[in-house]
């Protein structure tokens, strides 16, 4: 899980960020944010318990949450019930403002402006909120201030990143030993996400593209046909944190068209540290992605036929992504995947290689090491 010392940090600069703001207190609801700061994770589907963390600009600040297990990283913990025999209440929403106000008002919470998430916090909750302290605040929007925060990764994120990488690898390769004609995507799913598991310890999320003969979509009830590209673009999470990579096979034997377009688009990745450098701007790396692709006579009309990439964290898609015409500057800390992909009928798919990178001083590393040939091993 993350560091206390690494939440310790991010909570010190979120701090100067709500005083540069005048912000007095922000409420932040969302479970990836709450353990962003305090190290807890709590469930963001079932039973997805709501929990609101609050934190004031002196430093003050306590969770409101349906347990305090897991020494989360505030100065109080209150719980509500949210089950009764083990059946999830259906008004945990309810529950929970209740106790956001009443602790407020115990507490003697007086913020006028109050920092929030715009794009998850409930219009209950903020009243109950306003309720405790007595007043109506002045809310004010923070999504943008944590989204930059999130960009450049600590080094306890780059840990859990790093891991949800092996893991995913070990997916890969348990795909590719069961990769063969007439064998059901869902199998290879299925072997894929066994090995996750196994590999991590514990239960993880594991799914992404599996379809065999498409540039992506999920697996299908369908057998792989020989002749054909099976592009894997395989996402983990663990602990929170994402991988996203991908791999091209052949089923079979690859045509030559297959394998030009497969090492045109592989050779991109050895040109990556040219615009992978902060200071850098992500939109120039999309723009050569693409002209780079359509070098190759058999793809200068597809060119590249998606994003060329994504900043990647606690959510799998992060900025500044890799766009002709939206991203961002690179900076030292970014974690960004490249994925260069092009699609023609006449390669029965196409091709989509990925791998993640993080940005430092002296250039990109490769977090995500591993075979880029489109042979399954045997």
């Amino acid at each position: 899980m993350l560091t206390r010392d690494g939440c310790r940090a991010r909570q010190q600069r979120l701090l100067q960020r709500m005083n540069e703001a005048r912000i007095d207190a922000i409420a932040l609801v969302h479970p990836l944010e709450i353990y962003y700061f305090t190290g807890v994770l709590l469930p963001e589907q079932f039973p997805a318990q709501p929990a609101l963390l609050w934190i004031e600009a002196g430093g003050d600040s306590w969770l409101a949450a349906h347990s305090d297990a897991g020494e989360p990283l505030v100065d109080a913990c209150y719980t509500y019930p949210c089950s009764i025999g083990g059946t999830m209440n259906s008004y945990m929403r309810t529950q929970l403002s209740e106790l956001v106000s009443e602790r407020l008002q115990a507490r003697g919470a007086r913020a006028a402006r109050v920092g929030y998430q715009r794009e998850f916090m409930p219009r209950m909750l903020a009243e109950y909120v306003d309720r405790g302290l007595g007043r109506d605040a002045e809310w004010v929007a923070m999504d943008e201030s944590l989204q930059q925060m999130q960009q450049v990764k600590d080094s306890d994120e780059i840990e859990l990143i790093r891991r949800a990488i092996q893991i995913d690898l070990a997916a890969y390769d348990a795909a590719q030993r069961v990769i063969a004609p007439g064998v059901n995507e869902l199998q290879v799913l299925g072997a894929a996400q066994q090995a996750a598991h196994l590999a991590a310890g514990e239960k993880v999320f594991h799914d992404g593209d599996y379809q065999c003969g498409q540039p992506g979509g999920f697996a299908r009830d369908r057998a792989i046909e020989a002749g054909e590209l099976y592009i894997i673009d395989a996402w983990v999470i663990y602990r929170g944190y994402w991988s996203d990579l991908c791999r091209t096979f052949a089923v079979g034997e690859p045509t030559d068209l297959q394998q030009s377009i497969f090492d045109h688009l592989r050779a991109f990745h050895d040109r990556i540290g040219d615009y992978l450098q902060p200071g850098k701007d992500s939109r120039d790396c999309a723009r050569a992605m693409d002209a780079y692709i359509r070098e190759l006579p058999a793809l200068a009309d597809a060119g590249l036929g998606h994003h060329g990439g994504h900043t990647i964290g606690l959510r799998a898609h992060q900025m500044p992504d890799v766009n002709p015409q939206r991203g961002g500057i690179f900076e030292i800390g970014n974690i960004v995947s490249i994925e260069p992909g092009s699609y023609i009928p006449e390669a029965r798919a196409g091709v989509r290689l990925e791998n993640m990178y993080l940005i430092t001083v002296t250039g990109p590393e490769n977090l995500s090491q591993y075979p880029m040939e489109i042979q399954r091993a045997t």
